[in-house]
């Protein structure tokens, strides 16, 4: 693969949003991720997006004070020069915070935390920020039982006043407030509450399912019927086909988001199961993990069958191991085919 290919493939979420005149491109960039990958930070097109997300680099401490790993603060310095090249780039930072749900029911350190983003955001030209509730948890993994679904939106609530208090004390515009919501619907019913959610952020970042829709399956399955479990098909195969890009961009709306606001996020991943029984026997897929691209093209050098999920997105199978990922043509149908989704879905409701 190429090198300005493979970077798009192992540090990019691409997120496309569009409504009415208002479009936006971003790009999410991984810190932990790039050691592995032997790409470095001149391999990004500067041009490519209009937004990029630095992730997961903002941690908080029982006391609220903000620290920045170092793999992220060595970022810093690049994206000055970065924006050099291009003034029209912006950054936003994401915000995990470790002891959420030990501190969201305390309004003074809500306050604390909100005041040390704003210098933080400030200080490193920061635009905005996303908040992450569950990242590094897994999916419906919540550590304390006294958490409900109100509380994150109450969080955001309690942000968003602090970002607008503090830009109505200077001539800079206000920060922008990222939401997120996780790709599974279950959970999302379950820990979120999706109007306010919307309501008290400037953009929600909807994560679309970024692997398979199970951990494992078992049967005997044509490479057709291996395509319906590709983590990025865009359109639906059948009525009933709910793992696919449109159904979910169309049901988040369904339950409470606003159009306007929607960023639909679609991870370019790949994704390794294998076969635990022997040749000759009924397959057992088991859910492995999620493979950085180095790995990838180590897979496709091996040999092996390469098929294509809807003609798109491509899936490779190698004796007893099966992986679905990305390549340039799917990258770029996703982009082209996200775009007309979402603007033919806006000219009928």
């Amino acid at each position: 693969m190429e090198r300005a290919i493979a970077i798009s493939f192992l540090f990019l979420t691409f997120v496309y949003q569009s409504s009415g005149q208002c479009k936006m491109l971003m790009c999410r960039i991984n810190p932990f991720i790039g050691s592995q990958s032997r790409l470095t930070t001149s391999d990004i097109d500067l041009n490519l997006c209009s937004y990029i997300i630095i992730a997961i680099g903002l941690v908080t401490n029982e006391e609220n004070v903000i620290y920045v790993k170092p793999q992220v603060r060595q970022m810093y310095s690049w994206m000055s020069q970065a924006k050099r090249q291009n003034p029209k780039l912006k950054f936003v930072m994401t915000l995990y915070i470790e002891t959420f749900y030990e501190m969201y029911l305390d309004p003074a350190k809500r306050s604390e935390l909100f005041q040390a983003c704003v210098r933080h955001l400030r200080d490193n030209r920061f635009v905005g920020m996303t908040i992450e509730l569950n990242y590094g948890f897994g999916y419906d993994v919540y550590p304390y039982t006294t958490y409900t679904k109100h509380r994150f939106a109450d969080f955001l609530q309690d942000a968003q006043n602090a970002f607008t208090d503090e830009a109505k004390g200077n001539d800079k515009p206000k920060l922008l407030l990222f939401g997120t919501l996780p790709g599974f619907t279950n959970i999302i019913l379950k820990d979120y509450d999706v109007p306010r959610t919307f309501n008290y952020s400037d953009f929600v970042i909807f994560n679309i399912l970024s692997y398979g829709e199970d951990d494992y399956w078992t049967g005997w399955e044509t490479i057709d019927e291996l395509s319906r479990r590709h983590h990025s098909r865009i359109y639906k195969l059948d009525p009933e086909d709910t793992f696919n890009l449109d159904y979910y961009s169309q049901w988040i709306i369904s339950v409470g988001g606003i159009k306007s606001k929607t960023i639909v996020s679609v991870e370019v991943q790949a994704i390794f199961y294998y076969n635990i029984r022997a040749p000759g026997l009924e397959p057992n897929y088991k859910l492995v993990r999620i493979l950085n691209y180095g790995e990838m093209c180590d897979f496709l050098r091996k040999g092996g069958q390469i098929a294509r999920a809807s003609n798109i997105s491509p899936l490779h199978i190698y004796d007893r191991m099966l992986t679905f990922y990305d390549d340039e043509f799917s990258v770029k149908e996703r982009k082209i085919l996200r775009r007309i989704m979402i603007d033919e879905r806006n000219k009928t409701k």
